[in-house]
C-alpha cells in the first residue's frame, strides 16, 4: 500500500464574500511613495490606455434621480403618486396601487424618489429561478410552487421589519411577476386576497405595457373587475416628452463633466438633441444613448439622418421649418402596432420641401419593417378598411389592383421574398393611388373571417369536366360571397 499520508492536503475553499481578492500585505517603501492625484491630473485620461470603470456592478445608478425635481416625469403624475403614498403612509394600511405604461417613461423611478423623500423602506419582490438540485442521494426534493414563494415574500415584507432599520413606513414593490399568474390568473386573485386579509403595508405593482396584448401583463392580471375588488389606484403614464428628457440629459451632462470627464466626452447641444430624437420617450434608452455617443475611445462618428419637422401655420405665427439629427445605429426600436400602422397607410400625409418635391411622411419601407412577421394578417386589416378612405372611384380601382396582387404574392410560400413584396405593394398601392384621403374619423374594424363553401358532391358533375378547376373555383367564390351579401338563394 503507499503512503498516503504525506500527499494529503487540505481543498482551497471556493466561498467568495467579495468581489475582489483581499490584498497581500506589502511592506511599506518609503522611498518611492506616491504624491496624492489631484483634480485636474484625475480628469486627465490614463496614458496606458486603460480608463476608470464608473461602477463596476451598475453605472447607471450614478444618473438616478435622487430628488423629486430630477425626474423626467410628468409633475401631475409626480404629484399624483406623492399623494397616494403619503395618504397610505399616514393611514398605514394595506392600499394598492397600479403603475402602469411603456417602457422607460420614469415609473419605478418615481416609485422610489418619492419613497426616499417619505423615509419609506422599500421591499421588492425578484422571482427566483425554478431549478430543482439533486439531494446527497441523488432524490429531487419537494419543490415550493412559485406562487406560494410570492405570497409568503408579500405576507413578510409587509408585517415584519428589522430592527437595524429606521423607517416611518413600509412599502412592498411588485415589478417582476411569477409565470404562474399569467397562466393562471385566479391564483392571483387568490394571493391578493390574501394580502388584504394579513398584510399592514401598502403594496405598488408596476406593470410595462407593449402594443401586443400577449404580453401586457396589466391587460391580463388587472381587470377591471379585479381593480374594482380590491380598490387598486390605477394612475397610467405616458412616454416621457422632449423637454424631460433634455432635462434629464442635461442633468446627466453635468454630472459628466463634473465627475466623469476621463471616461466621457463632454455632450454637446447637437448629441444631446439626437439622443432625443432616438429615444422614443424612454428615459432609460435616452441615457445609453448618450453613454454610447459620448463615450471616449470610438475612431468614428456615429451616423446620423436629418429629421425635417412640417411647417405649422396659425393666425398670429407662422414657424418656419425645423431640421434635426437622428442616430442610425442607435436608438429605440420604435414598434408600431396594427391600428397605427393601418392609420399611417389609409391616412397618407405628405411633406413638400423647398423645391417643391413632394415625399411621404412615413415611408412605406419603414413600415414593412414592423409587419414582416405577420404580412397577411396587416394585409386583412388594410382590405377591410380601406374603402371608407377613399373619395374617388378611380383611386379605388388602383388601391383593389394593388390588395389584388398582393395577394397574388402573398400566397405564394415557397420564397419568403415574395411575402415582402407583397406587403410592399399592398402599402405603397394604398398611399400612393389614395390622391385625395377623406379627412373623418373612422374606426378600425377587424377582418372577417370567410368559411369557404365548397361544392358539394352533387354540384361538382354538373360542371364541365374540361374545366372543372376553373369552374370549382367560381362556384365556390359565388357560394361564399352570396352569403356575406346575405342572398341565400
Amino acid at each position: 500500500m503507499p503512503n498516503l499520508a504525506k500527499d494529503k492536503k487540505w481543498f482551497k475553499p471556493l466561498f467568495e464574500f467579495d468581489d475582489s481578492p483581499v490584498p497581500k500585505k506589502v511592506k511599506k517603501d518609503t522611498s518611492n511613495v506616491q504624491k496624492p492625484i489631484s483634480n485636474k491630473e484625475a480628469s486627465m485620461p490614463v496614458e496606458n490606455g486603460s480608463l476608470p470603470n464608473i461602477n463596476d456592478k451598475n453605472w447607471m445608478k450614478n444618473f438616478d434621480p435622487v430628488t423629486v425635481k430630477d425626474l423626467a416625469v410628468h409633475n401631475k403624475k409626480v404629484q399624483e403618486v406623492d399623494e397616494w403614498l403619503k395618504t397610505a403612509c399616514v393611514n398605514a394600511n394595506n392600499d394598492m396601487l397600479l403603475l402602469s405604461g411603456p417602457v422607460g417613461c420614469g415609473k419605478t423611478a418615481c416609485i422610489r424618489t418619492i419613497a426616499a423623500k417619505y423615509n419609506v423602506k422599500m421591499t421588492e419582490w425578484i422571482t427566483p429561478l425554478d431549478i430543482e438540485y439533486p439531494s446527497e442521494f441523488g432524490d429531487y426534493e419537494f419543490k415550493v410552487p412559485q406562487s406560494k414563494k410570492f405570497l409568503e415574500f408579500l405576507i413578510n415584507s409587509a408585517n415584519y421589519t428589522s430592527l437595524l432599520d429606521n423607517n416611518s413606513c413600509k412599502l412592498v414593490l411588485v415589478e417582476d411577476f411569477p409565470n404562474v399568474f399569467i397562466r393562471t390568473p385566479s391564483e392571483f386573485t387568490h394571493v391578493l386576497q390574501q394580502y388584504k386579509l394579513r398584510a399592514k403595508s401598502p403594496i405598488v405593482f408596476i406593470c410595462s405595457e407593449s402594443h401586443t396584448d400577449n404580453k401586457n401583463t396589466a391587460f391580463h392580471l388587472f381587470s377591471p373587475s379585479l381593480k374594482e375588488q380590491f380598490s387598486i389606484h390605477h394612475i397610467i403614464f405616458n412616454s416621457v416628452s422632449a423637454t424631460g428628457l433634455k432635462a434629464a440629459l442635461k442633468r446627466a451632462s453635468d454630472i459628466i463633466s463634473k465627475k466623469y470627464t476621463c471616461t466621457y466626452n463632454i455632450p454637446t447641444a447637437d448629441i444631446i438633441e439626437s439622443v432625443v430624437n432616438t429615444s422614443g420617450g424612454d428615459v432609460r434608452s435616452a441615457i445609453l444613448n448618450l453613454h454610447f455617443a459620448c463615450l471616449k475611445g470610438s475612431s468614428c462618428n456615429l451616423e446620423t439622418s436629418i429629421i425635417k419637422e412640417k411647417e405649422v401655420k396659425s393666425k398670429t405665427t407662422r414657424k418656419k421649418k425645423n431640421t434635426s439629427n437622428k442616430f442610425m445605429s442607435l436608438g429605440k426600436d420604435q414598434t408600431v402596432s396594427i391600428l397605427h400602422g393601418v392609420g399611417r397607410v389609409l391616412n397618407p400625409k405628405e411633406l413638400i420641401a423647398s423645391d417643391g418635391q413632394k415625399s411621404l411622411t412615413h415611408s412605406p419601407k419603414d413600415i414593412i419593417e414592423q409587419f414582416l412577421s405577420q404580412p397577411t394578417s396587416f394585409v386583412n386589416f388594410l382590405a377591410e378598411n380601406y374603402l371608407p378612405h377613399f373619395s374617388c372611384t378611380y383611386d379605388v380601382d388602383k388601391a383593389a389592383s394593388a390588395l389584388s396582387e398582393s395577394d397574388y404574392m402573398l400566397a405564394e410560400w415557397r420564397e419568403k421574398l415574395c411575402q415582402e413584396h407583397g406587403l410592399y405593394t399592398a402599402v405603397a398601392g394604398l398611399m400612393l393611388s389614395n390622391k385625395s384621403p377623406i379627412s373623418a374619423w373612422n374606426p378600425v374594424r377587424g377582418p372577417k373571417n370567410m368559411k369557404v363553401q365548397y361544392p358539394s358532391l352533387h354540384e361538382l358533375p354538373l360542371l364541365e369536366p374540361n374545366y372543372l378547376y376553373k369552374g370549382k373555383v367560381l362556384v365556390t367564390d359565388y357560394l361564399t360571397y352570396c352569403k356575406i351579401i346575405g342572398n341565400q338563394t
